[in-house]
This record gives structure tokens, C-alpha cells and sequence, in this order.
């Protein structure tokens, strides 16, 4: 199914489907509980499609903030996104990814450490309400401080959407599957779920909001707990 076939500022639930491409802008606040821990992330986001919406680049920006630091917002880890979709159909789709992780943050957040992350998904499409789908990334470190844990980790994704029949609203939800082979093969696992609608059309496109909720278990999850509200506009031009 071709994106530019797909009237997003109509159909707002369509910028959830991983397997189509739109223009977006993305601002993001994420707390984050792990213990002796809690950390605040303000996160800016772009994304281009090209080639018919079948490849994007994109990046993202955080600023984070330990509650255990008295300064204040630090620039964490950018990150620099290529998406390509090399297969799609109307039931099913493919996603391949390569993102650079740059660390930008001092010893107080972020990784310290440059990495890169391949990844691939697979959605299949029930209808335009619902997808399920299947990530699987290695993300692997090659430089940064030495000071810093490198990072050697593999991330199994059950990714699932369900939205409105008038396509407005959705509900989202996350599994995931963490092995870090960094750290002897300890797991982790995390699960999220959010709820989003599309709030206005703007330019052609359409402004989103999401809240999100989820936790965490294992030795080397990420937190405890997590809640994430976002604003997005998507598919504008």
C-alpha cells in the first residue's frame, strides 16, 4: 500500500503502521524510574521521506536530566535514522533500518559510547485497524570513552496496533525482549502501552498526541517504570 495513497490527516492511525513513511516532526517528555535513579528526557525528533515514501532519513535530539544531578538538561545520545521499505503488499510489509548512535552527553547521561544498529520488521496488516509486527535489532558499539560499559545487545520487538474505525485514535502496545550479550547474556524485558489520537489537521497533515505507560524486569532493563507524552506532525507538506 502506497503512503501517498493514504490521507493521513484523515486517517491519523496510519502513522503508527512502521511500514509507511511519512514527514514528521516529533517533541517527546519521557520520565524514566530505575532504582536510586529517575531520569527526564526532552526529545526532538525529524523524519524525510524520499524515493516515494519508500526510504527516510531522520534524526533524533534528547536532553536529559538525573534527579540525582543538581545541573540541568544535558545533551544525550543523537541519533541518525535510514529506513528503507524493500518489500510491501496490502497485507504485509518489510522495514530495514541502520541508526548511529553519536554521544553527545558528558559521563552523566547517555551511553559515552558510538554505536550503530541494524534492525528489520516484518508487519502483517489485518484491514487498516489492525498490525501486528516483528522487530529484531543488534545494536553494537565501536568507539567512545573508555570509561563507558560497551554495548553489545540484541532487541526482540512484538510490536501491536489497534485503532478506531474512524481510523482517529489508537491503542499501541509494545513487548520486548532484551539479551545483552555485553553483560554475559542477562535479560531483560520491558512492555508498554499507549493511546494516541489525532487532534487537528495541520498543513496537509495531521498533529498527534500520545501518552504512554510501561515497565520493566530483569537485571539489565532499562527502568522500572516509564511514562512518555508526545506531540507529532505527521504526514505535513
Amino acid at each position: 500500500m502506497d503512503p501517498r495513497q493514504i490521507s493521513v490527516a484523515d486517517q491519523p492511525a496510519a502513522a503508527k503502521n512502521p511500514t509507511f513513511l511519512f514527514r514528521s516532526v516529533s517533541v517527546s517528555e519521557e520520565w524514566d524510574h530505575l532504582t536510586g535513579s529517575d531520569t527526564l528526557t526532552t526529545s526532538f525528533g525529524y523524519v524525510e521521506p524520499f524515493r516515494n515514501a519508500s526510504t527516510a532519513l531522520g534524526f533524533s535530539v534528547p536532553f536529559e536530566k538525573k534527579t540525582t544531578d543538581s545541573s540541568g538538561l544535558q545533551p544525550g545520545d543523537m541519533t541518525f535514522k535510514g529506513q528503507w521499505i524493500p518489500f510491501e503488499t496490502a497485507h504485509n510489509g518489510v522495514l530495514t533500518t541502520i541508526t548511529l548512535t553519536v554521544p553527545t552527553g558528558d559521563k552523566s547521561v547517555g551511553s559515552g559510547k558510538w554505536s550503530w544498529t541494524p534492525s528489520v520488521a516484518g508487519a502483517h496488516f489485518w484491514g487498516p485497524r489492525f498490525l501486528l509486527a516483528q522487530f529484531v535489532q543488534q545494536q553494537v558499539s565501536f568507539a567512545g570513552q573508555a570509561s563507558r560499559e560497551r554495548i553489545n545487545r540484541t532487541d526482540l520487538d512484538l510490536y501491536g496496533v489497534y485503532s478506531s474505525r474512524s481510523l482517529r485514535w489508537w491503542f499501541n502496545s509494545d513487548l520486548n525482549l532484551r539479551i545483552d550479550e555485553a553483560h554475559q547474556n542477562e535479560t531483560s524485558s520491558t512492555a508498554t502501552l499507549s493511546y494516541g489520537r489525532g487532534l487537528h489537521k495541520v498543513m496537509g497533515g495531521t498533529l498527534n498526541a500520545a501518552v504512554q505507560a510501561g515497565a520493566g524486569v530483569g537485571s539489565s532493563r532499562p527502568y522500572n517504570n516509564t511514562v512518555l507524552v508526545s506531540l507529532s506532525v505527521v504526514g505535513f507538506h
